[in-house]
């Protein structure tokens, strides 16, 4: 029963299906042919009628095909809204259903009996608490008797590292990674995630103090205050922050910790641009709570910490039931299990050589700007809601692709935080390599070309590549509109040039955005304080149309190459104001 409190990450197999009511315009486009989910029944005059029909008769069909299709319409609306309190009453009636409540497993319902609930027709009852209490109770006692194949964390250690180091965080991640990929065939669906991956994942973190690098020449020369990059903390800043009250009313959550929040909303939620039934979508991002567990536990008390693994083994569950059930595929929940497995395998490691490292900018070992974060970045939470709202799935190439832009995106926004914070996890920061300035400008135009590359390579990309943008523009922990506003040319030298304002790589990402439309001057802005654009968010966020063209417009004003380099350019580009708790989840 602690494995199945732990974990809840179940591998099972069944039929494809989908919730949707509604299909955008830009995705209908990309769909060809295929018929909107609430297009009008057609009416076949020729096959209904021999003969001439009457002006009367042809009047009288065409309103009954209305009338019809207008009730299609309120049925499916209906359908949609129940998902959100089905799950609400789900994970209230799973926190407050004891682990030890008496139930027999000869009389658990069966598993064949609980999926019924999770059809369309049934669905309503579940928001009966009899009936909750006894699903929940039933599933549980299923799944202990491996009735319900459960993934377990189930490696390869680099032992010299360990060896000398003795550090307790490195020998349990790679015990576990042995043990999780001792077992692949228990978690791994073939599709995005392999045990190749978390091996080098493993590595990579482990060697990532490696091969360190001498200080980097810049076109002013020597500058030895790259050795002290400052930038604003993680905290949540009054002068640009929602106030908390208002802040929760507008993007609920069990936990109430804003920086949580953020990601759940901003991000994960985010990525179904409204296509996704918000009962299916928060589900899918508070089924990923041991990735928010890992990245901000520093933010979060012992009862907080507790809250998110409940409700992350909650929402496990309700999407093994809608798997089950034909509403959740196999693709998006098997990729779900098997991300979670890894990520929960990265994340015991911690780096405790910070606090001994120097300061300043400057690379170390790196294989790949995706040795590690393909995993650890966690972007498939918002995969699988892109998905759950386009009903389509992408490869392992895409994946690697869109894997890519959204790293570059990540850790550009943040590069002076983690300079600060002597953070060796960046991939900008480890591959410094010779001239900062060229190293840095030309990391600007392959972010711009892969997230470009991204968003034309499939809707499920081009949402979650909007998606992480959207998040970086109004997550109080990225700090976009401080640094933005609060940095200042250096005086004493010269601004060199950067190609990537004018080599077309910008111009390139603004002609895939026009299909999802814009909210011109009502849009998010870098410029904009968080607080105003949290109460536009939740305006836009209401309608399909409204919520793409808002994320267009976060990619728009994020990604322009000015932006960007006022963020990234720490040679020309000082932070003077307040670093606040450095160490506030480091």
């Amino acid at each position: 029963m602690a494995e199945l409190k732990s974990w809840m990450t179940t591998v099972v197999t069944s039929s494809s299906c989908r919730i949707s009511t509604y299909k955008h315009s830009w995705l209908k486009k990309r769909q060809g042919k295929r018929k909107a989910t609430l297009a009008l029944p057609r009416v076949s005059y020729h096959a209904r009628y021999q003969g001439v029909l009457s002006h009367e008769s042809l009047r009288r069909t065409i309103n009954t095909t209305f009338v019809a299709s207008r009730e299609m319409a309120c049925q499916k609306a209906k359908i949609s809204s129940l998902w959100s309190d089905a799950y609400l009453a789900w994970v209230n009636s799973w926190l407050s259903v004891p682990w030890n409540a008496s139930e027999n497993t000869e009389d658990a319902m069966s598993v064949e009996e609980m999926v019924k609930f999770f059809g369309e027709k049934y669905l309503i009852h579940l928001l009966n608490t009899d009936n909750l209490r006894r699903i929940i109770t039933s599933f549980r006692r299923r799944a202990d008797a491996n009735e319900l194949v459960l993934g377990v964390p189930s490696g390869i250690s680099v032992e010299s590292v360990q060896q000398m180091s003795g550090c307790l965080a490195i020998k349990k991640m790679t015990e576990l990674e042995s043990l999780v990929n001792s077992k692949e065939n228990e978690w791994n669906p073939g599709d995005i995630f392999t045990a190749e991956h978390l091996h080098t994942a493993v590595a990579e973190l482990v060697l990532l103090n490696g091969d360190e690098q001498p200080p980097p020449d810049t076109c002013l020369g020597p500058m030895p205050s790259l050795a002290t990059v400052q930038a604003p903390d993680r905290r949540p800043d009054p002068n640009c922050d929602t106030q908390p009250s208002v802040y929760h009313q507008l993007y609920p959550s069990n936990e109430r910790i804003k920086l949580l929040s953020d990601a759940r909303y901003f991000f994960a939620i985010a990525c179904a641009g409204g296509l996704c039934d918000d009962g299916l979508a928060r589900a899918a991002a508070e089924a990923g709570n041991d990735i928010l567990i890992a990245d901000y536990c520093e933010a979060a008390d012992e009862k907080s910490l507790a809250m998110l693994q409940d409700v992350k083994a909650a929402a496990v569950a309700f999407l093994k039931m809608c798997n089950l059930a034909g509403v959740v595929t196999d693709w998006q929940f098997n990729n779900h299990v098997a991300l979670a497995i890894q990520f929960s395998v990265l994340g015991y490691y911690r780096d405790h050589s910070r606090s001994r490292r120097p300061g300043g900018v400057n690379g170390s070992h790196m294989t790949d700007i995706l040795a590690h974060r393909y995993i650890d970045l966690a972007i498939y939470v918002g995969v699988m809601t892109a998905s759950m709202g386009t009903g389509e799935q992408i490869s392992r190439e895409q994946y690697h692709l869109l894997a890519g832009a959204c790293c570059y995106i990540n850790d550009i926004i943040d590069v002076r935080s983690d300079a600060m914070r002597k953070s060796r996890e960046s991939v900008i920061l480890r591959g410094i390599r010779g001239n900062l300035c060229k190293y840095l400008d030309n990391i600007i135009s392959s972010c711009l070309q892969r997230a470009a590359m991204a968003i034309r390579s499939s809707p499920v990309s081009a949402l979650v590549v909007m998606g992480c943008c959207n998040w970086m523009l109004m997550s109080s922990q990225h700090k976009a509109y401080e640094l933005f506003h609060g940095v200042k040319e250096r005086k004493d030298g010269k601004m060199c040039d950067y190609v990537s304002a004018s080599d077309g790589s910008y111009q390139q990402l603004l002609e895939v955005l026009e299909e999802y439309g814009s909210l011109g001057e009502n849009g998010p802005s870098v410029a904009k304080r968080r607080a105003d654009m949290d109460l536009l968010y939740h305006t836009y966020r209401s309608h399909p149309q409204t919520h793409t063209a808002w994320l267009a417009d976060s990619t728009r004003s994020l990604l322009n190459p000015v932006s960007l380099r006022r963020i990234i350019d720490v040679v020309h580009f000082d932070w003077h104001g307040d670093t606040g708790d450095v160490e506030y989840c480091p």
